[in-house]
C-alpha cells in the first residue's frame, strides 16, 4: 500500500460512521483454533478491522495491516502492503520489523501468486521463499528460516489462551483483536507450509554451506564413536577455527550459526546418543575425555586451522569445561551460558533434590520419545505427579517410581550422593586442574535460577589460577531467556533497555575477539561485568566481592510483635525471639501453585516469615551475595532454609532481587560433609547465597527479606529426623517444625557509592 493510499485511507476513516470506529468488535470464537470454524472467524474480525485500523507510526501500519490482509483474504493488497513495507526496511538494521516483513512477505506472495496465477500452494510458496529468502545474506537468512521452523504448536498457545478470553465477553478491543490476527497469522500459515519447508530449506541451505551430506562418525577410542554434524562455510577457500558444541540434545546443534560466523561448525553428541534424539546416555561420566578426543579429531582436518573453540549452555556448558580439565591442545577458548554443575547446582541445588532431575533424566538422558503435548501440557503433566508424589508422603528413594512408574538406575544411583563426594567430584577440575587451565573463559549467567553453575567455576578458576583470562557476565536473566534471547519483560519485570542483550550473538563476538582479533565486546570491559537493575547501566569490576567495599548488615527483629517484623541495623534487645512452625505432615497445598513471578503486588510468604526495613531515606546501589548468620534454636536435627530478598518500592510492589535461595542446614558452608543441628539448642548457623544480584533501590522502598523453611511439591522434603533425607516419609513428621530466630540473626550485602 503507498503513502498515497494510506493518506486516501485516513480521510475515508474520517467519513466513516461512529460505529465504524469503534475501538471493540464483536467475537465469538470457537472452543479451539482447530475447529474448522476458526478460519471463518478470523476472516470476518479481519475483514472487520481493515476499514478502521490506524496507526500513526507508518511501518507499523504496514507491518498490522499486511498481516490484517492476509487473514482477511485480500491476498493482493496484502502483498502490495509487505512489498512498501519491505521497501521502507531497505539500509535499515534487520531487527524483528524487517524479520516479521519477510516472513510475512513469503506467505502473502505465495497465496497472491495461487490466487492470481492459478499455481498450486507447494508451488507458490516454494517460488516466494526462493524470491525473498535467497537474496538474503547468510545470517538473515538464517533467522528467517529458524522462525519459518518454528513448529506451529509453539503458536497455538495464544491464540487458544486469547480465545478462552475474550469468548464470554463477546467483544475484543482493536489493540488486543489485532495482536490475536497477527497470532492467528503464525500459526494458521505454519500449519499450511510446514511439511513445504525441510526440502526448501535444505536446498537453500547447501547452496550455502559445505555440510557434511551425513553424519560424521569419530572414533574417540576402541569401539566407541561419537556422531556429529559439521557444517563449513560455502565460500571457505583457507582451513578456519571450529567452534563445538559437545551436547546430548539435538535441540542445540547450532553447527550452522557457527557456519554463518565464518567458523566451521561442529555439533557432538555424548556417547551413545544420536543426532535424532535416540540412544539412552549415563551423563557426565565420559564427556570431557570425549570431549577431547573429538577435539583432536577436528584439529587433523584438512578444513580446520588447528584451533577449536567450544560453547555450551546448561548441560553443553558443563562438557566444555569437562573437555578444559584436560587441556587438549587444540582447545583455545571456551564459553558459556549457565552451565550445569553436577553435584552442585544439579540433581540438587543447597543439597536439597529437586523433582526436575526426574524429568531431566526422563527426555534428555533416557533417549526415549517425548509424550505428545506442548510445553505447557508436559509442565502440567509432570506438576500432576509432582502433587501425586508429595501426597503420599513416601521416601524420596521412590521419587523415579511415583513420577516415571518404574525405578531408574540413574536417579537412584544420584540419590546415593546427597553430599558433594567424590562420585560429583571427579566429574569436575580438581584444584590443579583449574590452576591449569591458561585459555581465554568466558561465562554468562543470570540473577533468576542461571549463575550457581557460573559462579562456581568462575570463583574456582579464579582462586586456584588468579592471572585466569577468565570473564563473567550477569544481569535479570534465567536460564531460557539467557538460551532463547532475552525480552522487554521477563515474568513480570520490565527489564532495563541495557539490559536487554542478544547474549548468543555477544558471544559469538567474543570468539571473533580470540580468534580473529576483533576488539573485545564493550560488555566486557573486567573481569565481572553485570547490569544493575533500576539504574540502567552496566559495571565492570575485577572481583564478585571487593574487600573494600561497604556493606549493609541488617539484623532481624526478635521482639515480641503482633506486627510486621523489621530489618534493622543494630540487633534487637532483650531476649526475645521470631518464631516459624511449619507442619511438614499438611498436604491440604499440594495443588496451590508457587508463583514465580520477579515483581509482584503480593509477597509469596508460604512457611515464612516476613522482616522490613524503613523506608530508604535515599538511593542505595547493592550488588554481590547475600550473606547471613542465623542465631538460631531448631527443634529438629535439620531443617531446610528458603532465602529470599526483595524490594518493596514506594507504590506497593515487590521486586524479587534473586532467585530465592533454598539450602539445607546440615550443609550450610560445606558441601561434602554433614553436620546435623542440635535440636532444642541455641546455635549460629552462617551462610552465602548462592546468588549475585545488582539492584538501585530507590529512596522511599524498603528491603523485605522472607525467610522460610521448605516445604514444596516439587523438592525434597527434610523432615529432620538426622537420618538419610531419602528415607524419611511422612511418618517422621511428628509434630510440627519450628525455629526461633535469636537477636544475633543477620544478613548483610555489599553496597555501592558513599
Amino acid at each position: 500500500m503507498s503513502l498515497f493510499s494510506r493518506r486516501a485511507l485516513m480521510l475515508l476513516l474520517l467519513a466513516l460512521p461512529a460505529w465504524a470506529r469503534a475501538l471493540d468488535f464483536g467475537f465469538r470464537p470457537p472452543g479451539d483454533p482447530d475447529d474448522p470454524a476458526a478460519a471463518d472467524v478470523m476472516r470476518d474480525l479481519a475483514q472487520r478491522i481493515v476499514p478502521v485500523y490506524q496507526e500513526a507510526e507508518t511501518d507499523a501500519f504496514l507491518a498490522n495491516m499486511t498481516a490484517l490482509q492476509i487473514v482477511s483474504g485480500a491476498y493482493r493488497a496484502a502483498a502490495d502492503s509487505n512489498r512498501t513495507l519491505r521497501g521502507r526496511q531497505q539500509g535499515k538494521p534487520f531487527d524483528g520489523l524487517a524479520e516479521r516483513a519477510v516472513l510475512d512477505g513469503i506467505y502473502a506472495r505465495a497465496l497472491a501468486l495461487e490466487a492470481n496465477e492459478r499455481l498450486g500452494f507447494a508451488k507458490a510458496f516454494a517460488r516466494a521463499f526462493q524470491e525473498l529468502v535467497t537474496p538474503l545474506d547468510d545470517a538473515r537468512a538464517s533467522a528467517v528460516i529458524a522462525r519459518l521452523e518454528m513448529p506451529a504448536a509453539a503458536y497455538r498457545e495464544p491464540v487458544q489462551q486469547a480465545f478462552d478470553q475474550w469468548r464470554a465477553k463477546g467483544s475484543i478491543p482493536q489493540a488486543d483483536a489485532v495482536a490475536l490476527v497477527r497470532a492467528w497469522l503464525a500459526y494458521q500459515s505454519r500449519r499450511s507450509f510446514a511439511a513445504l519447508l525441510p526440502e526448501l530449506v535444505a536446498a537453500e541451505q547447501s547452496r550455502r554451506y559445505a555440510a557434511e551430506s551425513e553424519i560424521v562418525r569419530i572414533p574417540v577410542r576402541s569401539g566407541v564413536v561419537i556422531h556429529a554434524n559439521v557444517v563449513r562455510p560455502g565460500g571457505a577457500k583457507t582451513p578456519l577455527p571450529t567452534l563445538l558444541r559437545f551436547t546430548l540434545d539435538p535441540a542445540e546443534d547450532d553447527a550452522q550459526r557457527s557456519a554463518l560466523k565464518g567458523y566451521v561448525g561442529v555439533t557432538a553428541y555424548v556417547r551413545g546418543r544420536t543426532p535424532d534424539g535416540k540412544g539412552a546416555v549415563w551423563p557426565f561420566v565420559r564427556d570431557g575425555e570425549d570431549a577431547a578426543a573429538v577435539i583432536g579429531w577436528i584439529a587433523r582436518q584438512p578444513w580446520s586451522d588447528g584451533r577449536v573453540g567450544m560453547l555450551g549452555d546448561g548441560y553443553s556448558g558443563y562438557a566444555a569445561w569437562a573437555a578444559a580439565r584436560r587441556r587438549p591442545a587444540a582447545l583455545k577458548a571456551i564459553a558459556t551460558m549457565a552451565p550445569m554443575a553436577p553435584g552442585i547446582d544439579f540433581p540438587m541445588a543447597g543439597q536439597i533434590y529437586r523433582n526436575a532431575m526426574v524429568r531431566w533424566a526422563q527426555e534428555h538422558a533416557s533417549g526415549l520419545p517425548l509424550r505428545p503435548g506442548t510445553s505447557a501440557e508436559q509442565d502440567t503433566r509432570w506438576q500432576a505427579l509432582d502433587a501425586r508424589w508429595y501426597s503420599i508422603g513416601g521416601p524420596y528413594w521412590d521419587i523415579d517410581r511415583v513420577l516415571l512408574g518404574k525405578r531408574s538406575k540413574l536417579i537412584r544411583t544420584w540419590l546415593t550422593h546427597p553430599s558433594h563426594d567424590r562420585y560429583w567430584r571427579k566429574f569436575l577440575p580438581s584444584a590443579k586442574q583449574f590452576a591449569q587451565i591458561d585459555i581465554p573463559v568466558l561465562g554468562i549467567a543470570g540473577y533468576y535460577g542461571a549463575e550457581a553453575g557460573a559462579l562456581y567455576f568462575h570463583q574456582e578458576h579464579r582462586r586456584n589460577r588468579p592471572q585466569a583470562d577468565t570473564t563473567l557476565l550477569i544481569g535479570p536473566y534465567d536460564a531460557d531467556s539467557i538460551r532463547l534471547g532475552t525480552a522487554a519483560q521477563l515474568r513480570g519485570y520490565t527489564l532495563d533497555p541495557t539490559a536487554r542483550v542478544d547474549l548468543p550473538e555477544l558471544r559469538y563476538q567474543w570468539f571473533d575477539h580470540v580468534f580473529k582479533g576483533a576488539k573485545k565486546p564493550s560488555l566486557l570491559q573486567d573481569r565481572v561485568n553485570y547490569q544493575v537493575m533500576g539504574a540502567d547501566e552496566w559495571r565492570h569490576a575485577p572481583a564478585l566481592d571487593a574487600p573494600d567495599r561497604n556493606r549493609l548488615r541488617l539484623y532481624l527483629d526478635t521482639r515480641e510483635r503482633d506486627g510486621p517484623r523489621r530489618l534493622s541495623q543494630s540487633p534487637s534487645e532483650g531476649d526475645g525471639s521470631a518464631q516459624l512452625s511449619v507442619d511438614l505432615a499438611d498436604r491440604s497445598d499440594a495443588r496451590i501453585p508457587w508463583p514465580d513471578a520477579l515483581r509482584a503486588r503480593q509477597l509469596p510468604g508460604r512457611n515464612s516469615l516476613r522482616f522490613a526495613s524503613d523506608p530508604l531515606p535515599k538511593d542505595i546501589e547493592i550488588d554481590g551475595s547475600l550473606r547471613g548468620e542465623f542465631d538460631i534454636t531448631p527443634s529438629r536435627q535439620d531443617v531446610d532454609f528458603s532465602v529470599s530478598l526483595y524490594e518493596e518500592t514506594a507504590n506497593g510492589d515487590y521486586q524479587l532481587l534473586f532467585e530465592p535461595y533454598d539450602f539445607r542446614a546440615s550443609y550450610a558452608g560445606h558441601r561434602v560433609y554433614r553436620h546435623l543441628l542440635r535440636a532444642g539448642e541455641r546455635q549460629s548457623l552462617a551462610f552465602t547465597a548462592e546468588r549475585l544480584t545488582a539492584r538501585k533501590l530507590a529512596a522511599g522502598s524498603r528491603i523485605v527479606l522472607l525467610v522460610g523453611l521448605v516445604k514444596r511439591p516439587d523438592r525434597q522434603i527434610n523432615y529432620g529426623s538426622g537420618k538419610d533425607v531419602n528415607s524419611e516419609t511422612l511418618a517422621d513428621a511428628k509434630r510440627p517444625v519450628r525455629v526461633r530466630w535469636h537477636a544475633g540473626s543477620h544478613v548483610e550485602i555489599q553496597t555501592r557509592g558513599p
